[in-house]
């Protein structure tokens, strides 16, 4: 009887177990997924490169070439891993221009909507922008591009699209993104556009 009954029990407890093990492997999901379409284009305001100033829509300037596109909600620290991944990027375009690779970094920030608060977080983003000689930096309000699905709990999320079709995502909560991250996504990103 006490053996029937503890399986019983068993039985009755791995659904449970399944059940918690499926929910602690699931991942934060933000933006395009893989295999999805890029959903269009969003004009944001461009902190350097030829349209710094004004609003441009680098997915359109950069059509149908390999493109690292982030969408970031925190302004890095010089030391931060976001800050590392941007300067990683930067570094990946500059040495792939044969395969016609493109980066841009979004900036999605609710000190944007304001005048005052938006000079601040624009003059943040040019320094930032000084150590870069590829990626473009752009910056718009925290609801993020319409279409993209930037979730809110994403501090960072990483789409790598070619032919504006998605390669590969990767999203991150506040403070979770590290140096094993940023390592991963360079090596996708030279996957994604090997050297010629």
């Amino acid at each position: 009887m006490r053996r029937i009954l503890a399986i019983v029990l068993c039985v009755a407890f791995i659904p449970v177990a399944q059940s918690v093990a499926l929910d602690a492997s699931d991942s934060l999901k933000s933006g395009p997924q893989v295999g999805e379409m890029i959903p269009g284009p969003f004009h944001f305001l461009n902190i350097n490169g030829t349209f710094a100033g004004d609003p441009h829509c680098l997915v359109c300037e950069y059509g149908l070439r390999p493109v690292v596109a982030v969408f970031a909600r925190s302004v890095p620290e010089e030391k931060d891993p976001l800050a590392t991944l941007l300067r990683k990027i930067d570094d990946t375009v500059a040495n792939r221009q044969a395969a016609e690779l493109r980066g841009f970094a979004a900036f999605l920030n609710a000190d944007y909507a304001n005048e005052d608060s938006r000079k601040a977080l624009v003059g943040k983003l040019e320094n930032i922008a000084k150590d870069l000689k590829k990626v473009i930096l752009c910056v718009g309000d925290d609801k993020g591009p319409e279409k993209y699905n930037i979730n809110k709990d994403a501090d960072v999320t990483v789409v790598l699209y070619n032919k504006h079709q998605v390669v590969a995502n990767f999203a991150f909560a506040k403070e979770k993104l590290t140096d094993k991250d940023v390592n991963e996504i360079v090596a996708a990103i030279e996957k994604m556009a090997p050297k010629k």
